[in-house]
């Protein structure tokens, strides 16, 4: 029998999770500790009597709040690390300067993260034919004024979500210029519609990739070290799904509210609810926050995200903040009418649970049926981790008069598949998700959005395969 292993690392109390091949908790801890080797030690010391050594753990998914917990640093975060990379910026769509790129960041941001940038012409239009030429000889020559000076470039292109192939031509002669010396990240593999918010994700994405990298090397040492080398890492999202380590730290920003998602997942794992409200607890036993539960995920929010003052398009969990009373964040949660379950998570439940009076735990508070806190709900964000899916998106602005309709939906299809297993999802087990066309207004022909969602199950890593084949070897020659 294989186990995964979950662990959050929210501040000040961490918590850690076992469970089985069938997804039930098998054992999960809470604990005063900051560091990731305090919890890895505390939850495999609490496994070791179930008959559960490191051996037969065969995934570990991590969820953090402050992106340094990766190095099991001390201190809380509430939205940017301490150290960034250089980046050099690069917009293909010269006739886009009415906004220039970085207009929007805050000046102090802007000089700490970029060293350089240009507009080149470039880019594609709705119907995928050439907004511009592409600039190649412009491009050749901001290659070689950066060659050095960065540790990332970030490239975005006019309409990249119909076709990238203006940014993976630019792709292409940074890198002859530049070598292996940096990430080059390209903005359609982090969606978004918008140009500019697309931009400057892109932009952060970059600043943080290799920071982030180096944080998930430290990492995975303290997980060697505790005898299990033999998992598969993986990190947890801000929508509840997780990715493997090196796919996670290429996609820093979507770490981003991991915890707050994943405490959102294993609220549902240990209620067995699929709709409900999620009270996140303080450890003084406040409610921070209510989030909803939509059909086991997090419901996630709509339109801007900023990160460290730039806007951004990235979605995050919905969460609602406690500012009057916690009746009043459960009505401001809920998106249709009617009363749902509150499932209250996180370190401070007992706390909250002790508070109320008598009457009201196990029957309701205003806009409620019930109140419930579901056994282990302090370590319900480790139990998240632990029982989240591998996930993988592709999106595409599609214009329906296309000749190629299909073969562009077959195509995002076959893109959203081949991103879930990017991802570490196990490649026999990916199926499609959910699948969305939204149409887009103000446009001279109808075009949807394309969005499609497919994911599976992680997949087992090598160490652990091939311990695998070897015991199925051992029992075929008896």
């Amino acid at each position: 029998m294989s186990y995964r292993l979950g662990v959050a690392l929210p501040g000040a109390r961490s918590a850690a999770a076992v469970l089985d091949h069938d997804g039930r908790v098998v054992v999960a801890v809470e604990r005063e500790t900051e560091t990731v080797g305090g919890i890895l030690d505390a939850v495999l010391e609490a496994a070791r009597p179930h008959g559960i050594p490191a051996s037969k753990i065969d995934h570990v998914m991590f969820a953090v709040t402050d992106l340094r917990a990766l190095a099991a640093a001390t201190g809380y975060w509430r939205g940017w690390p301490g150290r960034l990379a250089k980046v050099a910026a690069v917009r293909l769509g010269a006739a886009t300067t009415s906004v220039p790129p970085l207009a929007l960041w805050p000046p102090e941001m802007r000089e700490r993260v970029v060293v350089a940038s240009t507009c080149l012409s470039g880019g594609a239009m709705l119907d995928g034919s050439d907004y511009e030429p592409l600039d190649i000889e412009g491009m050749l020559a901001f290659a070689r004024r950066i060659s050095g000076t960065v540790g990332a470039v970030a490239i975005t292109g006019v309409f990249s979500s119909v076709t990238p192939r203006h940014e993976l031509a630019a792709a292409e002669v940074i890198r002859e210029e530049m070598g292996a010396s940096g990430a080059i990240l390209l903005s359609h593999e982090y969606g978004g519609l918008g140009l500019v918010e697309r931009e400057n994700a892109t932009i952060l994405q970059a600043a943080l990739t290799a920071p982030v990298a180096e944080e998930a090397a430290k990492l995975l040492a303290v997980v060697n070290e505790r005898g299990l080398s033999r998992a598969e890492v993986f990190l947890a999202r801000s929508d509840g799904t997780i990715a493997t380590l090196d796919n996670a730290v290429t996609h820093p920003l979507s770490l981003l509210g991991a915890t707050d998602a994943t405490s959102v997942v294993g609220a549902a794992v240990l209620s067995g609810e699929r709709d409900a409200l999620v009270g996140l607890t303080k450890a003084d036993g406040n409610v921070r926050a209510v989030c909803a539960l939509t059909d086991s995920r997090p419901r996630m929010t709509v339109g801007h995200t900023e990160v460290a003052g730039v806007p951004t398009g990235l979605s995050v969990p919905a969460l609602v903040p406690i500012h009057a009373s916690v009746e009043e964040a459960i009505d401001r949660a809920k998106d249709a009418p009617g009363d749902l379950p509150l499932l209250l998570v996180g370190p401070g439940t007992r706390a909250f649970v002790n508070s109320l009076s008598p009457r009201i735990v196990g029957t309701a508070l205003a806009g409620t049926v019930r109140v419930e806190s579901p056994a282990d709900a302090e370590a319900a964000a480790a139990v998240g981790a632990a029982a989240a899916p591998v996930v993988g998106e592709a999106r595409r602005i599609v214009p329906l008069n296309s000749p190629r309709l299909e073969e562009i939906r077959t195509a995002v299809r076959e893109a959203a598949r081949a991103s879930a297993m990017r991802a570490g999802a196990d490649p026999a087990k990916v199926g499609l998700v959910w699948t969305e066309e939204k149409p887009l207004a103000y446009l001279s022909e109808p075009t949807v959005v394309m969005r499609v969602r497919a994911g599976g199950p992680p997949r087992v890593g090598w160490m652990a395969g091939k311990a695998k084949v070897a015991v199925s070897a051992r029992q075929d020659a008896r």
